[in-house]
């Protein structure tokens, strides 16, 4: 037997007949426990040996566990041998740690030469020893291009099923020492009412970027993207000529950057007034000097600290920003008594005088509303809604006097004029003003009886056009239950500061409005509904929420509200794409072309948006 030539029991034991062993050194008949081969066993045998031949059962023992241990050192030996034996490259785990090195690279804005360096190399071998690294052109083009491929299919997927029928984009170009680039940012509210942003390119440029040419990318990226015209909405771009060219030659609905303007309204003010110039001038000066000497900062630091002053460092202003003047001038004031003190004992540069400190408090009193007003609308889910808003309570700022204004009237007077000009048309744009009225936060408070009544009669225009494309059946639209219940109203609490105070004057107690006609018309009954229920606050309303719990009583609005609150203020999406583009350029990526930055940025973003699910 195969068993009684491996267990060591079986060197005092025979059977003699089926079922029964018999000792070699007592003769006695022990039981097996059955007569058939699978169902015997050597309990019984072994319990003789340990009652009645304690050494011969000791014996037995130990050679059944040096066989053991024997066995095991075997199979560890072979053990090892596995783990440290490579992975062939078409095995399912290489694969899946050859997208995950690509996923790296494209996450952390990683050079694909990060593969071959040897650190990298020695935590891959210490982690798994069986998986072979790859050359960096493996990644680069077989496992990438999967990639691309898969995470494309599912962006189309989303955008075709789940955006719905509203897309918005935010487009812009980029110039770098060896590539241009035209990004596209794709914006929508999905059916959950919650805001999504897609990056869809950012597209190597070749040629002279004209008009035509802008226009020829935009399209191209659309039908790449399968997008027919009837879905968009609004693009936001830059005002420059070419792109202001490239998107009306597209022929689809466009606006110029809310940020982007209120840069230019600054810049006028600015440099329209020499006082506050030679004041810049003589604050850049200042933080150029201490930019330029590790001396002069330590020598600043120790004048902080005697004076118990936060050890911040001077901020020079960067001529693309205007808020780096602003944010350069509130450091400067901030370390006046630092600044003054050092020039005393070094000098090197000259202070201001207490006239220009008093006119840099000044700047700093206008321009923090207007800052505060630009990263309001610069906030990823921010909605177009904000703009007319936003630019009416500026003009209101502008347009006040007191202690903060000596000094700098001329400034105040021109960016209120440069302001008034560049916005002049924004309640006669479509989109503007039905964002801003379908915004609960807003509805028709922040403008006249005259834009109201525009905006109801392009309230009906869309809602037929949106009917026709949702192929909604008007007869059957129900009308609303004035009983029904408001979900997220709530009354605007006391404003918190000066520029709060503006828009709670401005949302305030409102007029009444002319009485529709066409009582009939659901979509005119649900409008004078909406605008009947307060306004839910400003500050911690949720706009997207609110039509969320009031969608299925305003159904026809919300259809609106959807088209309409998608669009961003700016086109500052655009220009994040170019921030990560910039670090996708890095001394180590020089050379990188123009195609493989594209797709680096692309998956960069949106393997986070797909939370790596694709």
């Amino acid at each position: 037997m195969a068993e009684q030539k491996s267990n060591p029991v079986w060197q005092h034991f025979t059977e003699p007949t089926p079922g029964k062993g018999k000792c070699n050194i007592c003769n006695g008949l022990v039981s097996l426990g059955s007569q058939k081969g699978k169902k015997k066993n050597t309990t019984n045998l072994w319990s003789h040996l340990r009652c009645h031949h304690l050494q011969a059962y000791k014996d037995a023992q130990k050679e059944k566990e040096e066989a053991a241990a024997s066995a095991n050192v075997s199979q560890t030996i072979m053990d090892m041998f596995d783990a440290q034996r490579k992975w062939q490259n078409s095995d399912p785990r290489s694969k899946k740690l050859d997208t995950l090195v690509t996923e790296m690279i494209a996450t952390d804005n990683q050079p694909f030469s990060f593969v071959s360096g040897i650190g990298f190399q020695r935590l891959v071998a210490a982690m798994e020893p069986r998986y072979k690294l790859k050359t960096e052109k493996h990644y680069r083009t077989d496992v990438l291009d999967g990639i691309i491929t898969k995470v494309e299919k599912k962006i189309k997927t989303l955008i075709a099923e789940d955006a719905g029928p509203f897309l918005s984009f935010t487009t812009d170009c980029w110039s770098g020492d060896t590539e241009a680039l035209m990004s596209l940012t794709c914006h929508f509210i999905d059916d959950n009412w919650e805001r999504k942003q897609v990056i869809l390119n950012a597209k190597a440029m070749s040629g002279s970027h004209t008009g035509e040419y802008i226009s020829n990318m935009f399209i191209s990226m659309l039908k790449h993207w399968d997008i027919s015209h009837d879905r968009v909405v609004l693009v936001l771009r830059d005002s420059g000529a070419n792109m202001v060219k490239g998107l009306r030659l597209t022929d689809v609905p466009d606006l110029s950057c809310s940020a982007h303007t209120i840069q230019l309204v600054v810049n006028n003010g600015i440099n329209s007034q020499r006082v506050v110039l030679d004041v810049n001038a003589k604050l850049k000066t200042i933080a150029k000097h201490f930019n330029h000497s590790v001396l002069a900062k330590q020598h600043l630091k120790d004048i902080q600290k005697e004076l118990g002053l936060p050890q911040h460092s001077l901020i020079q202003s960067e001529p693309t920003r205007w808020n780096s003047t602003l944010h350069m001038m509130q450091r400067m004031l901030e370390q006046k008594r630092a600044v003054n003190i050092y020039a005393g004992e070094y000098g090197k540069f000259a202070t201001p005088t207490a006239d220009q400190w008093d006119i840099i408090a000044n700047l700093i009193d206008t321009l923090e509303p207007v800052e505060e007003v630009t990263l309001e609308i610069s906030r990823s889910d921010s909605s177009i809604s904000s703009v007319i808003p936003s630019i009416a309570v500026l003009k209101m700022l502008l347009q006040s006097e007191g202690p903060n204004t000596r000094g700098i009237k001329t400034l105040r007077e021109t960016m209120l004029q440069s302001l008034e000009k560049r916005f002049a048309k924004i309640e006669e744009t479509k989109c503007l003003v039905l964002a801003t009225l379908l915004d609960p936060r807003y509805k028709n408070h922040v403008f006249g009886l005259d834009t109201l009544a525009k905006a109801k009669q392009w309230i009906k225009e869309e809602h037929a056009i949106v009917s026709e494309q949702l192929n909604i059946a008007t007869t059957e639209d129900q009308g609303p239950d004035p009983k029904q219940r408001r979900v997220g109203e709530e009354e605007s609490p006391g404003a918190s500061s000066a520029l709060e105070q503006m828009y709670a004057n401005i949302l305030g107690p409102h007029g009444s409005t002319a009485e529709e006609t066409d009582d009939e018309h659901h979509i005119s009954e649900q409008l004078k509904q909406y605008l009947r229920e307060p306004l839910i606050d400003r500050q911690t309303g949720q706009p997207l929420e609110w039509w969320k719990q009031n969608t299925s009583r305003l159904h026809l609005l919300a259809q609106l509200a959807r088209k309409f609150l998608c669009p961003p203020p700016s086109s500052v999406p655009s220009e994040r794409v170019f921030s990560v583009i910039g670090n996708i350029y890095d001394d180590k990526r020089s050379r990188l072309t123009g195609e493989h930055a594209e797709q680096l940025c692309f998956l960069h973003d949106n393997l986070r948006f797909l939370n790596w699910e694709y």
